[in-house]
């Protein structure tokens, strides 16, 4: 892969466990490149080791072995601050202010480059699919589909070369979820933008296409590609389970 924007190689993730005489592996010896404007879906079981292999993406948590690298640098280069926002992080739950909707697109650290003018806002709300008019709307009275847009525009407007995703509709009720997934499929396409998303929903997954990483316990078990919109037609039963709907288990083999 010529140039990937972001290269992990043999990342391990090891916490001591209670009283801290052992250690637990939580992600182990996981290596994969996502070429710049894909998407990569992280999927597996519960306890599979997907959000943290996400936070290593811009050091929320830190390897206890390997290298990770963002736009040819290894990211221990970077000061997290700048790094976040390059990586912007949208969690599952949309964490919002006291305020209205333009409150919550202009809280920002006070150095954090970035156009925040009104033109700016009123874009961002657009590429989201949210009418302007919501910018003067209290926060707290919007709905889950809602919020969960306005803290994808609030990262949208620092200009971020790749965007995370931590289960970004597993919260929403399916009218929402949709909403969502539709807003990440267009700014994926507009925008060009590299996306690392763990999720449990396939129609996300479908949506977007890009590449597919199957965990289990921390481990790689399977690795899929396709294009937006085409039919997945992975090798692995686990996968082909997954993309019909089908619950996942920490159980794998033949």
């Amino acid at each position: 892969m010529i140039d990937p924007i972001f290269q992990v190689d043999h990342l391990s993730v090891v916490y001591p466990a209670e009283g801290g005489h052992f250690t637990v592996p939580v992600v182990q010896d996981v290596s994969f490149s996502l070429a710049r404007g894909r998407a990569l879906a992280l999927v597996g079981p519960s306890g599979s080791g997907k959000s943290t292999v996400l936070r290593c993406l811009n050091r929320l948590v830190e390897p206890t072995s390997g290298v990770v690298t963002f736009d040819g640098r290894d990211i221990r280069s970077f000061d997290p601050r700048q790094l976040r926002r390059r990586v912007a992080l949208v969690m599952q739950t949309p964490v919002l202010f006291e305020g209205t909707v333009r409150d919550n697109l202009r809280v920002r650290p006070a150095d954090a480059p970035g156009d925040f003018s009104e033109p700016q806002l009123r874009m961002a709300m657009t590429e989201v699919g949210l009418d302007v008019d919501l910018l003067d709307r209290d926060a707290a009275m919007l709905s889950g589909g809602e919020r969960q847009r306005v803290t994808i525009a609030r990262a949208l407007l620092r200009d971020p070369g790749a965007l995370l995703l931590d289960e970004p509709t597993s919260a929403l009720d399916p009218p929402n979820a949709l909403l969502v997934a539709e807003t990440i499929a267009r700014l994926q396409l507009a925008r060009g933008l590299s996306i690392v998303m763990v999720t449990h929903q396939p129609d996300l997954v479908r949506r977007l296409g890009g590449d597919l990483l199957y965990l289990v316990k921390g481990r790689i078990e399977a690795f899929e590609s396709t294009d937006a919109g085409a039919a997945w037609t992975s090798t692995d039963a686990h996968l082909r389970a997954f993309l019909t709907g089908q619950p996942m288990t920490t159980e794998h083999g033949t």
